[in-house]
């Protein structure tokens, strides 16, 4: 095992770390690792206080280019404020999370640092999900005495383990019988050493490993890594909406943008139906729908005008809405571009609903997940904006980002980015805190991870 990782640098520790630069991984604290025989127990004593810091999500994609989960980490908290313990992140999903734990039904990929091994807060999380990605100091030579038996303790209490590379070769050699996977810093290594990892940590013994290619920053490393192997992919490349490209499914969302428009302006049945029959693929869908058992029809309905008598406009236009952000493709872009759409609305929708009459918090879920139209159907918001017909302050936000929704949408924006002061003004704003804002985060990508499913059925 020490021989092979030696070939993955190629030359001394030393050496190839002054040629690659510093690298830094979540979790990593510049500082020595503990050379105690166990981490600090302080986080245990400290007394539970409320969320002080806001949780920030990066989208991890799986080979066959759907969301398999995400990565948490902690936005900057405000200057003034005293440093975070090293367990923060922990502490601020079990905040986040309640008391139920839940943290969806995705992988939730959650960087640790050595003391976090022990944290009290692990207990709150669902170890089913969760993967702790371990980051360690660069100048680490050894591994602390109490590191392997809490690597054991927490795979024997379900929790899956990773670990983020380079650390030193004998750390790593020490590790790698506990981890499930690694993500290896794709700007640290070239092209060929990339590979050579990929495939010699899958096939170096009997225990599997999954590889995460981390900190992707442009689709040809993305390309590189698929070619390479890798099983997932992390970093700008596949999170940042400017990085995607749209699909084919534009002509498809552009009908269900037509029927929504006859269904608010009152059409009649007769000429919803015939333009549904203009789509086969819709009209398909809308069969399979109303025969589906959670309808619970004892006589199935085999024409769309009779379908349609069925649903009632009301059901038929929550139907169609929630079909628009349907994936059409079957690529990281197209699920991960839906999914912000749904998360955005839902979450804009749980953040400012006390604050607005009941009458319009359709209204706040409209502009959040309308907010990426213009990405999806592939067109100029503007124009997109003049086929729909909208509550006037959705559309003033949509063509204009005006009006009293604009303030929440910003904030929704912000927790999307990777700046931790925009994200803490965004809030302040429309005064949220950061519990009730990571809160609302968490139950938004649930809520839109399960709708985008069912849509997709």
């Amino acid at each position: 095992m020490s021989g092979f990782l030696s070939r993955w640098w190629g030359k001394g520790e030393a050496d190839g770390a002054a040629d690659r630069g510093p690298v830094t991984q979540p979790g990593t604290p510049e500082a020595e690792a503990p050379k105690s025989a166990a981490p600090a127990a302080s986080a245990s004593a400290r007394s539970p206080r409320s969320s002080a810091a806001f949780v920030r999500r990066e989208a991890v994609i799986s080979r066959n280019q759907r969301i398999a989960g995400f990565e948490f980490s902690l936005g900057q908290v405000a200057k003034e404020a005293p440093a975070l313990p090293d367990d923060a992140l922990l502490e601020e999903l079990a905040l986040a999370a309640g008391e139920d734990g839940a943290l969806g039904a995705r992988l939730a990929f959650v960087p640790v640092a050595l003391p976090a091994l022990s944290s009290p807060h692990l207990s709150r999380l669902p170890p089913e999900n969760v993967v702790l990605m371990l980051g360690l100091p660069r100048n680490l030579q050894h591994l602390p005495d109490f590191v392997p038996a809490a690597l054991a303790r927490l795979r024997d209490q379900g929790f899956r383990l990773g670990m983020y590379v380079p650390p030193a070769k004998e750390v790593m050699a020490a590790c790698r019988p506990c981890l499930d996977f690694i993500a290896i810093d794709v700007t640290a290594f070239d092209g060929e050493r990339l590979r050579n990892m990929a495939y010699g940590l899958k096939t170096v013994d009997d225990h599997p490993l999954e590889i995460i290619a981390w900190g992707l920053g442009t689709v040809e490393e993305f390309s590189l890594c698929f070619q390479r192997g890798f099983d997932y992919f992390q970093g700008p490349a596949v999170s940042l909406r400017e990085s995607w490209k749209p699909g084919k499914g534009a002509a498809s969302r552009m009908r269900v943008v037509q029927l929504l428009n006859q269904v608010r302006n009152n059409a009649e049945i007769m000429e919803l139906a015939e333009t549904l029959k203009q789509d086969p693929l819709l009209s398909f869908r809308i069969l399979r729908y109303i025969n589906s058992p959670g309808i619970g029809l004892s006589t199935p309905v085999a024409s769309i005008k009779h379908a349609l008598v069925v649903l009632g406009r009301d059901r038929f236009y929550r139907w169609l809405s929630l079909l628009l952000f349907t994936p059409q493709e079957d690529n990281f872009g197209e699920w991960l571009m839906v999914e912000s759409a749904l998360t955005r609305g839902r979450l804009m929708e749980l953040l400012g609903q006390s604050r607005f009459p009941e009458e319009q918090r359709d209204h706040l879920f409209l502009a959040g997940s309308f907010s990426l139209l213009d990405k999806l159907l592939q067109l100029p918001m503007d124009k997109v904006v003049a086929q729909l017909t909208l509550p006037p302050t959705v559309a003033a936000l949509l063509l204009r980002r005006e009006g009293p929704l604009a303030p929440w949408l910003a904030l929704v924006e912000a927790c999307e980015g990777r700046d931790g002061e925009a994200m803490e003004q965004a809030a302040r704003a429309v005064g949220c805190d950061p519990g009730k804002t990571n809160r609302a985060l968490l139950a938004a990508m649930a809520w839109a991870h399960q709708v985008g499913d069912v849509g997709a059925e």
